[in-house]
């Protein structure tokens, strides 16, 4: 049932950056000074790229749950944004620094993550 939990939570990121990437694709190409034709909806490479990391993510969420048990919606909420803020805000900056992506970019990424990992976090902790 656990491993259930974990595909479930990665498929909902997959379809929540789906989503997220549709509705923000023009802000997107321009912090990343990148055209549309860049894009292409015909290689599948890029897609399973992203399942396979929101698939890991989730799998270390739910390591990381299992080993904490958080008791409650606040504790689980504080490791989603903790381990967002802490850990990959912050190796992530320096990608951004130097790349010389617009700060919406960085807001348009670093957001639908902190939502993935929130909505994540609660689905593979429902049994602890």
């Amino acid at each position: 049932m656990q491993a259930f939990m974990v595909i479930g939570a990665a498929l909902v990121n997959f379809i929540l950056g789906g989503v997220w990437y549709y509705v923000f694709q023009k802000h997107w190409l321009d912090a990343n000074h990148l055209g549309k034709s860049v894009v292409k909806g015909g290689d599948p490479k890029p897609y399973l790229i992203a399942f396979i990391g929101s698939l890991w993510t989730s799998y270390g969420l739910f390591v990381i749950c299992k080993h904490i048990q958080p008791k409650g919606s606040l504790e689980t909420l504080s490791i989603a944004i903790g381990l967002w803020f802490f850990i990959h805000v912050g190796l992530g900056a320096k990608h951004y620094a130097f790349s010389k992506i617009k700060f919406k970019g960085f807001l348009i990424d670093y957001v639908l993550d902190l939502i993935g990992i929130i909505i994540m976090t609660f689905m593979v902790s429902v049994y602890y």
